[in-house]
């Protein structure tokens, strides 16, 4: 390996000096005449040799030059001659092929020709007009209490208010190889509204605007707009029990014994006794809930109280409480919060996906409360079925493949008929439709996967103290707590509950 890089600079050095010797006076060149014709008699005179490489996937070429030793230096002329002679037609960089003759570039592979890469379109996309990650998050005041009287939940749209525009998609530009040949870009795909109530599509279909006075909301990619009903006092024998396709603002109390089931969000101003409220969307009291083991809450998204006390509340994504869980059963998608001055969560069971903060876990008097974090069954669940969809999608791929291929074949021997070309197109257009599904199932595999890594890292914290008689459960592992823990976090660690300082 020296000895030809030994090789390389002689020949280089060679060259230059040769270059250099042809800028002297004439009368030393006449001087030196008989002492270069006895020297070339004596030496082998090599002219310049180039190569010109393209790459495999014909997106670039590239020039090898190896200098000349007594003989001629490759002309510029050659080049582009070669570069025809090949079918190098496209992206070519004269400038850089000067340069490499001007600068005397050797033994160095040059890119002299580059190819365009395609770039594919955008996908179409829906832009929306109204907020549709709304998050509950009542402001403390000095004093460390919760304000619940400026929750901005309902959102509200006019008649023939603009709700969603969806942006085209865009072109796809296709790309170019060095030799000419056409790479083909995918253009981006249209897509479609999901309607659902009180909703109207302009006639492009690129519009959506609300029919009513009303709230709007995006459940399950469908826009709705649905009415909110106010009630100025309690929902209780004056009222019965309520079933509205929209949101509820209830000025009083929910007495026991009665039920409201909305599409939309409910906002009780006061309490709520031993009552069911059902909501699509959330569900913020603004006071707390006294459910006497019969009170039940569930909602698709969140639920915020002030305190919850002997009741089951249920949430899609989080429960948030500003001063105290006591006795009640808690289930949340994501996450529960205890906050506020006390903070507190004492007695019952309480399940998270991902986490469970609060001040203070149990009593002094040592009172059995359950936490459980880290377990979704229904992710699980979806994702097994994903992977076998991804599975059987794999295998009709594949066949369709193997179809195309020899299809293809016959088609190159001009022995393709008309029947079979025909089958050929739906071939394809099949094979691009499965790879479509491939890729948004990879999508959702994805997600899914990451919520359900998120959940392997979940945690139990105690900004206060923990205290004996809590039992923690972290995925597959236990810790039943059996003297106070002051400042804690409880993650999973190798299968088993391990705690360390809090990290709230």
């Amino acid at each position: 390996m020296e000895n030809q890089n030994e090789k390389k600079v002689e020949r280089m050095v060679e060259w230059a000096i040769e270059k250099a010797s042809h800028n002297k006076p004439q009368d030393d060149d006449m001087k030196n005449d008989k002492k270069k014709s006895h020297e070339t008699e004596e030496e082998v005179c090599e002219d310049a040799r180039f190569e010109v490489e393209i790459s495999k996937d014909q997106m670039y070429a590239t020039i090898y030059i190896v200098p000349p030793k007594g003989g001629k230096m490759v002309s510029y002329d050659n080049i582009i001659s070669e570069l025809e002679k090949i079918g190098i037609t496209e992206g070519i960089n004269y400038e850089k092929i000067r340069e490499v003759l001007e600068k005397g570039i050797f033994f160095t592979k040059v890119k002299i020709a580059e190819g365009k890469v395609p770039v594919d379109g955008q996908n179409a996309q829906i832009k929306y007009y109204f907020d549709i990650h709304k998050e509950l998050k009542p402001a403390l005041t000095d004093d460390g209490k919760a304000d619940f009287y400026n929750l901005n939940l309902v959102t509200n749209v006019k008649t023939g208010d603009l709700l969603a525009e969806i942006i085209p998609p865009t072109k796809g530009f296709p790309g170019k190889t060095v030799t000419g040949k056409t790479i083909p870009a995918r253009d981006g795909k249209e897509i479609q509204f999901r309607t659902g109530k009180n909703v109207t599509v302009s006639e492009d279909g690129r519009k959506l605007f609300s029919n009513i006075d009303g709230q709007p909301v995006l459940s399950d990619g469908k826009i709705s707009v649905l009415q909110v009903l106010e009630i100025r006092g309690d929902v209780g024998p004056a009222t019965g029990n309520i079933d509205f396709l929209g949101s509820i603002v209830v000025k009083g109390n929910v007495k026991s014994g009665f039920k409201i089931k909305v599409e939309g969000d409910a906002e009780i101003d006061g309490t709520v006794e031993a009552a069911e409220i059902v909501a699509g969307g959330n569900i913020v009291i603004k006071r707390g809930t006294q459910g006497g083991g019969k009170g039940y809450l569930r909602a698709g998204v969140d639920v915020t109280a002030r305190y919850i006390e002997n009741s089951t509340v249920e949430a899609g994504r989080d429960i948030v409480v500003y001063e105290a869980v006591m006795h009640s059963n808690l289930a949340a998608g994501k996450k529960i919060k205890i906050d506020g001055k006390k903070g507190l969560l004492v007695g019952g069971n309480c399940r998270a996906g991902e986490e469970l903060v609060a001040k203070t876990i149990g009593s002094p008097m040592c009172t059995y409360t359950e936490i459980e974090v880290g377990t979704n069954p229904e992710q699980k669940k979806k994702l097994m079925e994903i992977n076998q969809k991804l599975q059987t999608i794999q295998n009709d791929i594949n066949k369709a493949r193997q179809a195309i291929d020899l299809l293809e074949k016959l088609k190159d021997r001009n022995a393709l008929t008309p029947d079979k070309t025909i089958l050929l197109e739906k071939l394809k257009h099949t094979h691009e439709i499965l790879n479509d599904q491939k890729i948004d199932l990879i999508g959702e595999k994805e997600k899914l996967e990451m919520m359900i890594t998120s959940q392997v890292r979940a945690r139990v914290s105690a900004s206060n103290a923990a205290m004996p008689g809590v039992n923690i459960v972290i995925g597959n592992a236990s810790l039943k707590i059996k003297d106070k823990i002051d400042h804690v976090t409880f993650y999973n660690h190798e299968g088993q509950v391990k705690f360390g300082t809090y990290e709230g």
